[in-house]
């Protein structure tokens, strides 16, 4: 039997212990598009480990597994979810290595009725193993097999509207045609990232990147064109997934910036569609 909202808003995990090395850190950055002119001075320190090995804020994204595994008890139709938003609050930047505790919780359960399926929102509070908060994420999935589970229609929270100007930057990266199978090690090892069949299957002419790995390349964007590729400039990174996007394709960042609030949208032009929307960076003034 599906899930109610009484049984799914219940959940929740404290003080889980996690850990992880920099040769994942390493590998996150990479599989992100860090490096990928090994002869770049800015972003080096990503990619080489001395004298101190710097981290993408959006690593968070991949670390204790974001929290799922308190879902692993709730019946949800695994084969109809959709990743809708990634929210993130930085307390401090991320280290090279480190132990960990996460407390997961579902915030927020949105039902949008039965023919239309829940929104479910996983946050998980994260700090240090001496006690000092690290991050907030929030990771928000749409489960259209799983409406009618009682709770309220509408969402708190509402998305960030972008400015009409035209953007003041815009940020190129290309992806790698292998770049969801170098990604999927950072733990994400879902057949419709690296099977074409499988991605056919699900309706997909061949297999797609990650959602969090064009996340990764919006934060690697924004820190390069706004930052000066200083990860402690930024204090949060939300954004709504909108569509796919295939490896070897090349994404296109829109950034408005205004004071400490930047703005972004991430597209992809041969296809004339935006995969990242309603994206918000907030700022720490610089050091």
């Amino acid at each position: 039997m599906p899930f109610t909202y009484d049984e799914i808003i219940a959940k929740r995990a404290d003080d889980v212990p996690f850990s992880y090395t920099d040769t994942q850190m390493l590998l996150y950055n990479l599989s992100v598009g860090m490096g990928r002119d090994p002869y770049d001075e800015q972003e080096l320190p990503f990619v080489f480990e001395k004298p101190a090995l710097q981290v993408l804020p959006s690593a968070a994204a991949v670390l204790g597994g974001g929290g799922a595994s308190i879902l692993s008890s709730v019946d949800i139709d695994w084969n109809k979810l959709l990743h809708g938003e990634q929210r993130l609050q930085m307390h401090r930047t991320i280290p090279a290595s480190a132990e960990l505790l996460g407390t997961t919780r579902i915030s927020e359960v949105v039902d949008k009725g039965a023919a239309k399926g829940a929104i479910v929102t996983l946050e998980m509070d994260v700090r240090l193993a001496s006690g000092e908060p690290l991050y907030t994420m929030e990771n928000v999935i749409f489960m259209r097999g799983n409406g009618g589970c009682g709770g309220p229609d509408k969402s708190a929270k509402t998305p960030h509207t972008l400015p009409e100007r035209a953007p003041d930057l815009v940020h190129v990266s290309e992806t790698r045609p292998d770049q969801a199978l170098l990604y999927r090690l950072n733990g994400d090892r879902n057949p419709l990232h690296a099977q074409p069949a499988f991605a056919e299957r699900a309706g997909f002419p061949r297999p797609i990147l990650h959602g969090l790995c064009s996340y990764g390349i919006a934060c690697r964007a924004v820190l390069a064109s706004v930052c000066a590729y200083d990860p402690a400039r930024i204090r949060s990174f939300d954004v709504r997934f909108t569509s796919p996007v295939y490896p070897g394709e090349t994404i296109h960042t829109d950034i408005w910036v205004d004071g400490d609030t930047v703005s972004f949208r991430c597209r992809v032009e041969e296809r004339d569609i935006v995969l990242i929307n309603n994206g918000r960076c907030e700022l720490n003034p610089a050091a």
